[in-house]
């Protein structure tokens, strides 16, 4: 499974089998208890910490995009941004969003290649799916 997050491609492969493996820092029964708000909540704390967090804590954003796409079925992509003077994680932004399997594909080939843009991903994803959208709350 592939999953956005910011300017980052993840591959995730099976995601069940990845967040059972023993590798996340979390046992088995706290992430099957997490609701999608506090998993939201979790994220925007993260965000803040490290605004850059997929590229400095990549197996940690790995782990984040395996408990979204699992607790929150259907999102495949999410743009997380700390705004410039954010005085705490409740200013961070989310947007979630569903994106055709093509159009992430076509984003991981970029990626490998070395040659994904952020104005490629906004062209391809954040500008196409306005639609299907959604603010976390």
């Amino acid at each position: 499974m592939l999953f956005l997050f910011n300017d980052v491609v993840f591959e995730l492969g099976d995601v069940s089998s990845l967040l059972r493996d023993g590798s996340i820092p979390l046992p088995v029964s706290q992430f099957e208890t997490l609701t999608p708000a506090h998993l939201t909540e979790l994220l925007r704390e993260a965000v803040y910490v490290d605004p850059n967090m997929a590229h400095t804590k990549f197996e940690r954003t790995r782990y984040f995009c395996a408990l979204i796409s699992y607790r929150a079925p259907g999102a495949n992509a999410i743009l997380a941004v700390r705004p410039q003077g954010a005085e705490g994680p409740d200013d961070v932004g989310l947007r979630f969003a569903n994106v055709p399997i093509t159009t992430l594909a076509y984003l991981w080939r970029q990626q490998n290649h070395d040659v994904l843009t952020v104005d490629e991903i906004n062209h391809e994803v954040w500008f196409r799916v306005t639609e299907n959208l959604h603010s976390a709350h």
